[in-house]
């Protein structure tokens, strides 16, 4: 048991999966108690966009059960006096009247009298969020929003989970009056907000700023994040899980609302490809996904899909799981000529959006075999694709190279320097890999992420917990 200086209160964790008490001593009174709201950062963004006076509207993309609607209502209900939501899958009303829809002028007589059906009187661009949800099922509605912008009759969020697959597969551009924002699953920071009490935020802010000078976290710290670490590959970020992680503490209601997602993804897919032989290929793709990281090598192989087969066969599958948002692609590098685009190969890695949803399509034996570090050959699957989920969070495309006996995780790019990040499950952070590919390429930088505290006295290698990995934006990663 450990004890804080000037603090003896203690915090009773129990740890789901066995007996054992977790004992976590904090500052203040000493007790975490569960976030009373959702935070999510891209509530900043809104709020810089409504006070920036902008002129332009804002189209919010992402799968599907990321926290899109929720996070536009509760901005439209705090932050305006008055929120006039349409919802184009609930209100087949409004998306028929949309559909025939001859102009804008006659969209806003629509959008005014159903203000007032809602009580919503004086409508006016300072006072009014018009939030138009699941846009995707009306290419009307989608192509109204740049005149209905530049009307100024409102402030407009538009938001869409099906985006490339609706439109015809592609997207109706609406050029620069409308800003597109990305929404991802819950980041491993956003998780710490919900599950424990604001108060926590400011040991967070201190541990960030320590890290960027070098300074080891407090071995308490140290290892309740490395725990929380492994809640969070369990529980993953789709908020309606990790609502019911913070509130019941119970993996298995986790388990049985992440498979929830998962069906409905494999819905998605029979109600929106284009046909049916399209459907069964595509599910096929994706059932595959935990299979493909059951190998040594953890690149997509179609032969896995289905035995003989190549990636002719299967058409636009991958293609179509990309623009749900549910994937996403990480690209071998054939060359370092250049920037990392100009190198890109055919070959890729597959990671999906969640990495609770990965652990679901596992199987409910993975949550036991994570909780008690039993995972064998998965366990560098699942830490990397812990890594591609923080990276894409922070806006960065996925790259890996292998070359010879070796291969290179991660490659990020920064000035036009190519820099390897190396991923490992636990403490060991010796690797042939990054030793040949720093004696190689002499890299500016260098990256081991691993459960050790942070060590950045090297010049080149910097070696990083995922818990700062995670917490430190892309930039202050990049200036370490």
């Amino acid at each position: 048991m450990h004890v804080l200086p000037g603090n003896n209160l203690i915090n009773l964790h129990v740890l789901p999966g066995n007996n054992l008490i977790n004992l976590h001593v904090l500052p203040g009174n000493g007790i975490i108690e569960l976030g009373d709201n959702m935070k999510r950062k891209i509530y900043q963004e809104l709020l810089e966009w409504k006070n920036n006076n902008t002129s332009q509207s804002l189209l919010i993309k992402g799968a599907r059960q990321t926290g899109k609607t929720f996070i536009v209502k509760e901005f439209g209900k705090k932050e305006f006096r008055n929120l006039l939501y349409i919802n184009f899958e609930d209100q087949m009303d409004m998306r028929n009247s949309f559909d025939k829809m001859p102009n804008p002028e006659e969209a806003v007589k629509v959008l005014q009298a159903y203000g007032v059906s809602k009580n919503i009187f004086n409508i006016t661009m300072e006072n009014t969020l018009l939030f138009l949800d699941e846009i995707q099922l009306s290419k009307r509605a989608f192509s109204l929003l740049k005149p209905l912008t530049e009307m100024k009759k409102f402030k407009i969020i538009a938001s869409g989970s099906l985006l490339g697959v609706n439109l015809g597969g592609e997207y109706l551009n609406p050029g620069p009056t409308v800003k597109h924002i990305e929404m991802y699953p819950m980041d491993f920071e956003e998780f710490l907000w919900a599950k424990y009490k604001p108060d926590f935020n400011e040991i967070l802010e201190t541990i960030k700023e320590k890290s960027k000078l070098g300074i080891l976290t407090n071995d308490i710290y140290h290892d309740l994040l490395n725990n929380d670490i492994k809640e969070y590959i369990i529980v993953g970020g789709m908020p309606r899980v990790v609502l019911s992680y913070i509130t019941n503490k119970d993996y298995g209601d986790v388990f049985i609302k992440q498979g929830e997602i998962v069906d409905l993804y494999r819905s998605d897919i029979q109600q929106y490809q284009t046909n049916q032989e399209n459907k069964i290929k595509t599910i096929k793709c994706f059932d595959s996904i935990p299979n493909q990281f059951s190998k040594e090598n953890h690149r997509f192989i179609y032969s896995v899909v289905e035995k003989n087969k190549r990636a002719r066969h299967f058409g636009n599958a991958i293609e179509w799981l990309e623009r749900t948002g549910n994937v996403t692609k990480c690209y071998n590098i054939d060359h370092l000529k250049g920037t990392l685009i100009d190198g890109k190969g055919s070959i890729f890695k597959l990671y999906m959006n969640d990495i609770g949803l990965l652990v679901n399509m596992l199987g409910k034996e993975y949550v036991y075999k994570i909780q008690n570090n039993e995972l064998g050959l998965f366990k560098g699957a699942l830490w990397e694709q812990l890594l591609a989920q923080m990276l894409i969070s922070k806006s960065q495309d996925l790259f890996y190279i292998r070359l010879g006996d070796y291969e290179i995780d991660f490659l990020v790019q920064s000035k036009g320097n190519i820099l390897p990040i190396e991923c490992k499950s636990g403490g060991n952070t010796k690797s042939k890999s990054m030793k040949g590919y720093i004696d190689t390429y002499s890299p500016k930088k260098a990256y081991k992420i691993s459960m050790n505290n942070i060590n950045i006295s090297n010049n080149i290698t910097k070696a990083i917990p995922h818990y700062i990995f995670a917490l430190l934006s892309y930039e202050e990663l990049i200036n370490l």
